[in-house]
C-alpha cells in the first residue's frame, strides 16, 4: 500500500511539478546549468580557502558526500529493478531539470544566511522561507522534515545498503552497524571543521577509485556500450515486453523509478546543497558570493550522474540488472564479479559502498544539526548527533523495499516545501543575473 501511495504521488504530483518548474526555469535562465558548466567549474577550481572557514571545495565535496552515497550504487540496481533501463534515461532528465533548482536555492541560500551562535555561516531553505517570505511555520516544518530525512535517507538506508553484501559474508548485522556507528560519531562530534576534512578528502578518493573500476568494466565490454545506451533510451520511451527471462517493464514505471532514483541521487530541489554552500565564506561581496556557489553547484548533479549512469552500463553490459532473488547492493557486487570474472571484484562495490555510505551519512548528520539548531539552539545539535549515531545499526535489520520506500516519501516533502520557496523568491536571482554583478561573476578570474 505504501509503495502505491508512494508511486502515485510520484507520477502525478511530484514529477509534473519538477518538469513544469524545473522547464520554466531551465528556459529563464537559458539553461545556465548547461551553457556554463565551463565556467562553474573554472569557478570551482580557482577558489581559495580563507582561513578556518569553508571553501567551494570543501562545501561541493561535502554536497558530493552526500550525494554520492547508496543512490549511485544500490539505488541504481533499485531503479533497473523497478523501472527498467529506461529509468536511466529519466534519470538523466531529472538531474537536468533539478540542477536550475539547485543553483536558485543554493543563491538564495547564501543570500539570506546568517551567523550562528559559533559565529559560522548558516543557511539553506528554512532560512529563506522564514527570512525572505515570513513562512515561520513552513520553515519550521521543512526543518522537522529534514531531520526526519536525515534519520532515513542518510542515516538507515545508507546503513541498510552496506549491510547487505556483509551479512551474506557471514558478518553479524548488529556488528557491522556498530563498527560503523563508532566510526562515524568520531567524525561527528569533531564539528564543522572536522567533517569538511574529513569529506573534503575521502569524497574525491572515493569516487575517482569505484570511476577507474567501472570504466575497466566497461572496456573490457566495449562491443556492448552501444546496445546498452541503445536500450536504455529506447525503453524509456516504449514499453520493454516480458520475453526471454526479463520481467516486462511500463513506460510510467521507467518514469516514476527514474524521478526517485534520480532525486534520490542528486538531491536537487530537495535543499540539502543550499544549506552546506551557505557555509562559504568569501572576499567578494554577498551577492557575488551567492552567485557564484550557485553556479558552482550545479556541477555536482553532472558528477553524480555520471557515476550513475557508470553503474547502470556495467548492470546492463553484465546482464546483471534483472537477476530474480538478488536485491540493492548485491545486484551491484554480482555485476563486478562478472565484469572483471573474478570473484574477488565484488569487494571494490562493498569498499566504495562503505565510503559513500560513511560520507553520505556525515553530511545528512551535519544538515540534520543546521535543521535543529534552526528550530532551537545549537543546545539540542549535540543530543540529536549522539541519537543520529545510535540509531545507525537499526538500519543493519531493516527490510529493503520498506526504507526505500519512505525514504523516497520523505525526500519528495522536502521537495515540495524548498519548490515553494524557490518559486516565489526566484524572482531575486532572476534579478540579479540581469545586473551587472553576474556578468561580473561569469568573467572574473
Amino acid at each position: 500500500m505504501l509503495e502505491i501511495i508512494k508511486t502515485t504521488l510520484s507520477l502525478y504530483f511530484f514529477i509534473p511539478i519538477v518538469t513544469i518548474v524545473g522547464f520554466y526555469f531551465s528556459v529563464r535562465f537559458k539553461f545556465l546549468q548547461l551553457t556554463h558548466i565551463p565556467r562553474a567549474w573554472n569557478l570551482f577550481t580557482s577558489d581559495r580557502k580563507l582561513e578556518g572557514d569553508a571553501s567551494s571545495f570543501s562545501a561541493m565535496s561535502a554536497v558530493l558526500g552526500g550525494n554520492l552515497g547508496t543512490g549511485n550504487i544500490a539505488g541504481i540496481a533499485v531503479a533497473l529493478s523497478m523501472g527498467g533501463p529506461g529509468a536511466i534515461f529519466w534519470m538523466w532528465i531529472m538531474a537536468i531539470l533539478g540542477s536550475i533548482l539547485r543553483f536558485i536555492g543554493c543563491t538564495l541560500g547564501v543570500l539570506y544566511r546568517r551567523k550562528d551562535e559559533a559565529g559560522e555561516n548558516v543557511g539553506g531553505p528554512m532560512y529563506y522561507l522564514y527570512k525572505a517570505l515570513k513562512l515561520k511555520k513552513t520553515a519550521q516544518l521543512f526543518s522537522v522534515v529534514t531531520i526526519l530525512t536525515a534519520f532515513t535517507v542518510g542515516n538507515l538506508v545508507q546503513m541498510n545498503s552496506i549491510a547487505l553484501p556483509l551479512v551474506e559474508a557471514g558478518i553479524p548485522p548488529g556488528l557491522i552497524g556498530v563498527v560503523m556507528a563508532i566510526l562515524v560519531g568520531g567524525v561527528i562530534l569533531g564539528g564543522l571543521h572536522r567533517f569538511s576534512a574529513v569529506v573534503s578528502r575521502v569524497v574525491p578518493v572515493m569516487a575517482v577509485f569505484y570511476l577507474l573500476a567501472c570504466l575497466i568494466i566497461v572496456a573490457l565490454n566495449l562491443s556492448k556500450i552501444l546496445p546498452a545506451l541503445h536500450l536504455i533510451v529506447t525503453s524509456a520511451f516504449q514499453p520493454l515486453p516480458m520475453a526471454s527471462g526479463v520481467i516486462g517493464y511500463t513506460v510510467l514505471q521507467g518514469i516514476a523509478s527514474g524521478f526517485d532514483r534520480g532525486l534520490f541521487a542528486t538531491d536537487c530541489g530537495v535543499g540539502l546543497a543550499p544549506m552546506i554552500h551557505a557555509s562559504v565564506e568569501s572576499h567578494t561581496p554577498r551577492i557575488n558570493t551567492a552567485l557564484t556557489q550557485g553556479l558552482i553547484s550545479t556541477l555536482s548533479p553532472f558528477i553524480v550522474m555520471i557515476v550513475c549512469t557508470l553503474t547502470g552500463l556495467v548492470l546492463i553490459m553484465t546482464d546483471t540488472w534483472n537477476i530474480q532473488g538478488l536485491e540493492s547492493t548485491n545486484v551491484c557486487i554480482e555485476a563486478f564479479k562478472r565484469g572483471f570474472h573474478f570473484d574477488g571484484a565484488g569487494h571494490i562495490v562493498t569498499i566504495t559502498l562503505f565510503f559513500f555510505a560513511f560520507t553520505t551519512i556525515l553530511t545528512w548528520s551535519f544538515c540534520a544539526g543546521k535543521a535543529i539548531e534552526f528550530l532551537s539552539s545549537t543546545k539540542l545539535v549535540k543530543p540529536l548527533q549522539l541519537l543520529f549515531i545510535l540509531l545507525i545499526p537499526v538500519g543493519a535489520f531493516l527490510k529493503v523495499n520498506l526504507i526505500w520506500t519512505v525514504a523516497d516519501l520523505l525526500m519528495n516533502l522536502m521537495l515540495l516545501i524548498n519548490v515553494i520557496g524557490l518559486v516565489l523568491l526566484a524572482k531575486h536571482v532572476i534579478r540579479l543575473t540581469n545586473q551587472p554583478v553576474w556578468k561580473k561573476v561569469l568573467a572574473e578570474k
